[in-house]
């Protein structure tokens, strides 16, 4: 009897949440809805970008800039800092202005890594060119936080995560087919052949080397073009000033107003949440961005293997954005976020034993079913963790925030990027270690994640949610 009376109830709730994310639908400004339907198809265009970028774009620097690939995360938190100066200048310009310089931006340095030859510039290209990219992710939390009411935040968060994921997917698992098939069309040899030889990269040398290279080349030059068609899309966003200030009054705030801002954004909650969000990232920095030369230098898995392991992982992190809002409603937003992270710690540590695994198909198959899990389990609560970084603090500062969280970023770039440099990956097991490590900084965030936030910040969604529907 107890059961049938709680079912009931779990199914008169169900049906109360329905109603109320039907009734939010309905009457969702016109303007807003425009504007969030516009970025759902720049950020899927961008999407399309990241696949190659974060896949078969690292190999290509491997090749042409190694030093860029072992200091990644320093150059990454060079990025970082462009990212949170850019980000900032949000609350003055708003978002189609500065939608409006990302795609020429990406664009033009994308394409200049690719004419030079000269690391320096090639380093310098990819700071730029990368920091335009990382800016399409923080645009859209700032924009769904102004334009999507509350009781459809969280779909809409996993909504937007899911649109661009589905095209990254698509285009690292064609991206690494691409390379291989430009390098068959240049050496004039078969798909098959091409294949094996892309397998062991670090072996190749002269022409061929030149030919493999230029088939990357060839790959980017497309999607730097791709990238233009996001400032099309660009032009059709219309937003006004108080989309992005808590007023439409453009005038500057004096020294002791900025003041009181900056000291907001240093309460007891903003600084722990900075530490979690700092120790995830110092984890996750060793291991995510180096899982195609994880898989094919270190296990000598083939090229566009590789690329069909990445892609099977990124469907990964599509299965776990839908389960977002049902983790949020059933556990809370900070549990969920800390459990996401935990599991992975198991998983982490089996991939630090990559090399033991077999060899083969069988090595491919375990290899991408690890990785399948360790990405699905950390991206499952990242609409949730996304949200909540925005709610955290008021309207006013969210950009401001948003910057400080990339300059936090930015410390662990350089600490990871000199850790990787000068120690973690001067040999091949380096790509190994870097799981071990990581799985314990996990362990050590998630934790203090639980002690500091779940017991009072647990449902803090729900109750951002209803102030943001109320002041709109």
């Amino acid at each position: 009897m107890r059961f049938q009376k709680k079912g009931t109830y779990m199914a008169r709730r169900s049906n109360a949440e329905k109603e109320a994310e039907a009734e939010a639908i309905k009457n969702w400004n016109p303007r807003y809805k425009h504007n969030v339907i516009v970025y759902l198809w720049i950020y899927g265009i961008l999407g399309a970008v990241t696949g190659i970028t974060n896949d078969a774009a690292l190999s290509y620097y491997k090749i042409v800039a190694p030093h860029l690939i072992s200091g990644l995360n320093i150059f990454n938190a060079a990025t970082a800092i462009l990212m949170s100066v850019m980000i900032a200048t949000v609350h003055k310009w708003g978002y189609r202005k500065i939608l409006l310089i990302l795609p020429p931006m990406t664009a033009i340095f994308m394409a200049l890594t690719c004419i030079t030859t000269n690391q320096i510039i090639i380093m310098i290209a990819y700071t730029i060119s990368w920091t335009a990219i990382g800016v399409y992710d923080l645009m859209y939390p700032l924009m769904w936080t102004s334009y999507v009411p509350g009781k459809i935040r969280t779909k809409m968060f996993s909504t937007v995560m899911i649109v661009n994921l589905i095209t990254q997917t698509i285009c690292t698992f064609l991206g690494g087919k691409a390379v291989v098939w430009f390098f068959g069309l240049i050496r004039g040899i078969p798909y098959h052949e091409a294949s094996v030889l892309s397998g062991k990269s670090e072996m190749l040398t002269g022409q061929t080397l030149a030919d493999y290279t230029n088939s990357y080349r060839i790959l980017l030059y497309i999607t730097a073009a791709v990238t233009m068609l996001a400032f099309v899309l660009a032009l059709f966003i219309h937003d006004v000033p108080r989309d992005y200030r808590s007023t439409a009054d453009d005038k500057e705030p004096s020294r002791a107003e900025k003041m009181a801002m900056y000291k907001k954004l240093l309460s007891k909650k903003t600084l722990m949440w900075i530490v979690y969000i700092a120790g995830i990232q110092l984890g996750a920095r060793l291991v995510a961005v180096y899982v195609p030369i994880y898989l094919n230098s270190y296990l000598h898995i083939p090229r566009d293997v590789t690329s069909t392991i990445n892609t099977f992982v990124q469907a990964a992190m599509l299965i776990g954005y839908f389960f977002a809002p049902f983790l949020e409603k059933k556990m809370g937003a900070i549990v969920s976020v800390a459990a996401g992270t935990l599991t992975c710690v198991p998983v982490m540590l089996l991939l630090a034993n990559g090399r033991r695994l077999g060899s083969g198909t069988v090595l491919f198959v375990i290899v991408g079913l690890l990785l399948f899990l360790r990405t699905g389990l950390a991206n499952a609560t990242m609409p949730i963790q996304q949200e909540v970084q925005m709610v955290i603090v008021d309207k006013d500062l969210r950009p401001a925030f948003t910057g400080v969280v990339q300059i936090a970023y930015a410390i662990v770039g350089v600490i990871d990027g000199l850790f990787t440099e000068f120690y973690l990956f001067t040999t091949q097991d380096g790509y190994a270690n870097a799981y071990y490590i990581a799985a314990v900084i996990y362990v050590i965030a998630s934790v203090l994640l639980l002690v500091f936030f779940a017991k009072k910040y647990n449902r803090i969604l729900d109750t951002a949610n209803a102030q943001d529907d109320n002041q709109n």
